[in-house]
């Protein structure tokens, strides 16, 4: 019983969510190859400076009765930004995963990670999310400004190690 509350005690929401977020990337990433992941993590890179630069985003803002609402308006227009992104960049990028089924697996878990890691990073420093939901101190020092460069350049290195000449 004691290893039970000492897990549920390690486990917690916030990272219950972040890790939902990475296996529901990381079975995209699988279903539908590693064009697709890699689109979405550059696509995710001119999301941010788009989203940013938007001069209509107050026009774009539906919901204005409360801060949730503004801050899940914010959020659909920055997803609806990155799937057009996405879908754009993904006609220029064709990239197929290693034929060894563990080198797959480990790009998978790469490219789904630093995805995860750089979109939190970024609902971090652009969009209120503490609204919506706050996570934890840890979470919070994890994803705060003094690491960000560090997130930005991670995805890169991610990119680097999966690359194959």
């Amino acid at each position: 019983m004691d290893f039970l509350d000492t897990l549920s005690g390690a486990i917690t929401t916030d990272v219950l969510i972040i890790f939902a977020v990475f296996i529901l990337l990381s079975l995209y990433s699988l279903r539908y190859g590693k064009s697709y992941i890699v689109s979405l993590l550059i696509s995710l890179y001119v999301g941010i400076l788009a989203f940013l630069s938007f001069p209509y985003l107050e026009d774009a803002t539906l919901l204005k009765s409360s801060e949730v609402q503004i801050t899940l308006s914010h959020l659909a227009v920055f997803l609806v930004g990155i799937i057009i992104i996405h879908k754009i960049i993904l006609r220029f990028i064709y990239i197929e995963y290693s034929y060894r089924k563990i080198f797959k697996y480990i790009e998978v878990g790469l490219l789904s990670g630093a995805t995860t890691a750089l979109f939190f990073a970024f609902l971090y420093h652009t969009i209120p999310f503490a609204t919506i939901y706050d996570f934890g101190n840890s979470i919070d020092n994890l994803f705060s400004s003094q690491y960000f460069f560090w997130w930005l350049i991670a995805p890169m290195l991610a990119l680097l190690v999966t690359s194959r000449r």
